[in-house]
Order: C-alpha cells, then sequence, then structure tokens
C-alpha cells in the first residue's frame, strides 16, 4: 500500500505496510488516536519489531529513511542496535570504508554478487589499493570532491582503472546518501564539482597488447611447441584460433561442441554483451583435429578444466604469453607510448585477428568483409539501419573468413609425421 499523507491522517485502525519500504508499517489504534510507525524485520527466523515514533511527528519520507538504514544493517548489527537501545534517530557516524562494507553486504543480499565472486574481489582489492588508503578512515559525510579527485588522480596513468573507479565511488555514494549516511550531495557525480578538479590533460589509453599479423604465425609456432606448459596455454591457443575472449574461451564445454557440423554454439551468458544474442563460431580442420587430441575426462563438461575440476583462472590464461619462448611485444603500441607494451593473449585473438583480416599487406582488405569480420567478434554490425534491421548473419563467408585464419595461424607450424598422417 502507498501511504501517502492523505492516507495516513485518515486510515482506520489497523497495521497497514508500506508498498515503497519493505519492513516499513503504520500502526493505527484507539480508533485513531494513535498513529505510529514500525519496523519489522526476521533475524534468525524470529521477528523482531522497532518504533521508529509517531506519525503524528515524523514525516512518512523519514520513516522510510529510518528504515532503509536499519534494513541495511547486518544481522549481528541490527540484534546490537535492539540491545543497546540505539536510537535510530541518531545514527553513529561511519567511515567510508564502515559504509563500502555495508555496500558489499548489501549486493550480497540482494544477490546482485555472491560472496568473494570476480565482482566482489576486484571490488576488495580496488577498495585496498586505491580507495581505503585515501580516504577509509574519513567519516562518509566528509568525504569532499577533492578527496575524491586525488583517488583517481593517483591512477591517471590508467585510465580504464579510472573509470571503474569513477562508477565505483559514484555507487558507494549514491547508496550510502539513500541509505541517510549522508545528506550532502555525491562527491563523485560526474557533473559535480570533480570534473573540475581532475587533471585537464587525459591520459593516452593503453590497450591490450596485440601482435603485428605478420608476427602470428611464429608466435602460434612457438606456442603449439609449448602446449603443455600448462592448461592455460591450450586454450589460449583455442582462444586465438576462434577469436574468442578469454572467459569464453575458458568456460567452452564439450556439449557445445558439434564435430559434425563443425561449429562452437556459444550461450549469451558465455559472452560479453549478451543483448547480442548467442554466437556460433565455425570451426576449421585445423581446430577440429586440435579438440581430438585433448584429453575428455568422464563426468567433465569443460574443455579445459582446471586442477580441480573447475574454470581456470584469468590469471592463468593471461600469462601464457609470458611463458612462451621469444620476444612478443606490440610493436604499434610500444612506439606510440615509447615503452614496451607485451602482447596479450587477449590482444591477439581479437586486435590481431581484427587487423589481419583488413590488413593491405596480405591482400586481405581486398579479400575479407569489416562486417564480417565484427559479427565473427561478436561485435553488432554499425551499418546504419542494416544493424538494426538486417538478420543475415553472413554464415559461408564468417565459415571461409575463419577456416582461412586458422590456416594463417598454422602456417609456422610444423607437424610431426604423426600428425599431419590425421590433418
Amino acid at each position: 500500500m502507498n501511504l501517502n499523507k492523505k492516507f495516513i491522517e485518515s486510515a482506520p485502525d489497523g497495521l497497514y505496510s508500506d508498498s515503497n519500504c519493505p519492513g516499513l508499517y503504520l500502526r493505527v489504534r484507539r480508533d485513531g488516536k494513535s498513529r505510529s510507525w514500525i519496523f519489522k524485520r526476521q533475524v534468525s527466523n524470529r521477528r523482531k519489531e522497532v518504533a521508529l515514533g509517531s506519525a503524528f511527528k515524523l514525516p512518512v519520507a523519514k520513516a522510510r529513511t529510518l528504515a532503509d538504514r536499519l534494513r541495511s544493517l547486518s544481522d549481528s548489527e541490527f540484534l546490537d542496535s535492539l540491545n543497546k537501545k540505539t536510537s535510530v534517530e541518531q545514527p553513529k557516524k561511519l567511515t567510508f570504508a564502515e559504509v563500502a562494507e555495508r555496500f558489499a553486504a548489501w549486493q550480497i543480499e540482494t544477490k546482485v554478487w555472491k560472496e568473494l565472486c570476480k565482482d566482489h574481489r576486484i571490488f576488495i582489492g580496488r577498495l585496498k589499493n586505491y580507495i581505503n588508503p585515501q580516504i577509509g578512515n574519513l567519516q562518509f559525510d566528509e568525504v569532499s570532491p577533492d578527496d575524491v579527485a586525488k583517488i583517481l588522480t593517483v591512477a591517471w596513468d590508467k585510465p580504464h582503472t579510472v573509470k571503474r573507479l569513477k562508477a565505483m565511488l559514484r555507487r558507494i555514494f549514491a547508496w550510502g546518501i539513500a541509505k541517510g549516511f549522508s545528506k550532502h550531495d555525491n562527491p563523485a557525480a560526474t557533473d559535480g564539482p570533480i570534473q573540475f578538479l581532475l587533471p585537464s590533460v587525459k591520459p593516452i589509453t593503453k590497450n591490450r597488447g596485440a601482435l603485428d599479423p605478420l608476427d602470428v604465425p611464429d608466435f602460434m609456432a612457438a606456442l603449439h611447441k609449448n602446449l603443455e606448459i600448462s592448461v592455460g596455454a591450450k586454450c589460449a591457443f583455442f582462444a586465438i584460433l576462434t577469436a574468442t575472449r578469454s572467459r569464453t574461451a575458458r568456460e567452452a564445454k564439450w556439449s557445445q561442441i558439434d564435430v559434425e557440423k563443425r561449429i562452437w554454439d556459444i550461450p549469451p551468458s558465455q559472452l560479453k554483451v549478451k543483448t547480442n544474442g548467442g554466437l556460433i563460431v565455425p570451426l576449421s580442420d585445423e581446430l577440429i583435429q586440435f579438440l581430438q587430441k585433448l584429453p575428455k575426462i568422464d563426468g567433465q563438461d569443460l574443455i579445459f578444466p582446471g586442477r580441480k575440476g573447475q574454470v581456470i583462472t584469468d590469471t592463468m590464461f593471461s600469462s601464457v604469453v609470458s611463458r612462451v619462448p621469444g620476444k612478443w611485444t606490440d610493436k604499434e603500441q610500444s612506439r606510440m607510448l615509447e615503452s614496451e607494451v607485451r602482447a596479450t593473449v587477449h590482444g591477439i585473438a581479437r586486435a590481431s585477428f581484427r587487423t589481419w583480416a583488413q590488413d593491405d599487406r596480405l591482400g586481405n582488405d581486398k579479400r575479407y568483409e569489416s562486417r564480417v569480420a565484427e559479427i565473427c567478434l561478436h561485435h553488432k554490425a554499425d551499418d546504419a539501419y542494416k544493424g538494426a534491421y538486417e538478420r543475415n548473419q553472413s554464415w559461408i563467408r564468417r565459415r571461409e573468413l575463419m577456416a582461412d585464419w586458422s590456416k594463417y595461424c598454422f602456417s609456422g607450424i610444423t607437424l610431426t609425421p604423426k600428425e599431419s598422417k590425421h590433418s
């Protein structure tokens, strides 16, 4: 029920829940002479009740703020507040670190995160490395835009990190303000004072290192010779041949592979941009042969399982390049940034593939359409109205493109007599 002012003043005796604020109730008794706000919460299968104050004196907006604050507490904090009879009207002032911890607990409670999932671990890492050393001990409602700007300035040479820190801080402050921990404006708001406190010179964006397409055959040959260094090496080899991202390749399953149709059918949940739908990757002859030589474990659907039968970590996947003999650097970025940029599996699988598909040194700009290469990367084709209405996924052209990419990657690999016999 929407407890607006008119209803609050005229409601007959009874108990009414607020549809806009879970746990908040209006209690009317003694023929309407007593109207009070109460908050109900279940802890350890027992219902607890807190009196918030008279509805004649406490506006509904204030009652909702108090209820939100009580709901944001952990079970133990809530019980402590009852035992100590702490007034909800004058809550203890919290530090930024304490509010951030409660925000994380709320994310888990509302099932946005699972405890210590990847997003939760990243959140903890950024707090530890960038945020808490600067503002962790400051009272939450006293953190200024200048304090936030100092955090971002420290990481200014890492544009992607700055972007993520901005979003993270903005969300924590927005949540804290909604829960009543501060009455000030969001100090991390993009359109607030912070826009005038950050360095005026934008940092040069550093992309993940890729290889010049001309260097790819040599790298793939070196990687092929060292596939046994780890399951991550095999997964990286597979990711490059399919031009897929780390997570997509690491979560690849045997049940998604159809050898007869020579396809890998990837569901949207395994892809970065889920709104683009699933992706069917055509598998080349070389890739089918590679997969057929991999061991299969009974009851295990993952193609590249870790030691405990789980998805391998991104660290194991991304460290492969550093373990392959040779010097593998992104020549173009190294020249632009005037410092060495090492190639990455992601960069080779995505950027090197995309550059190769239009490389005029190899004649590919005349051979393959840019749109086809974009679809292979699971990008939306950006071609005016066609991107919205066209459903043609260029299946034949994509199979040709991926087959040629595979042949190019294998062009530097010398197969053993046994391997050649089965190819």
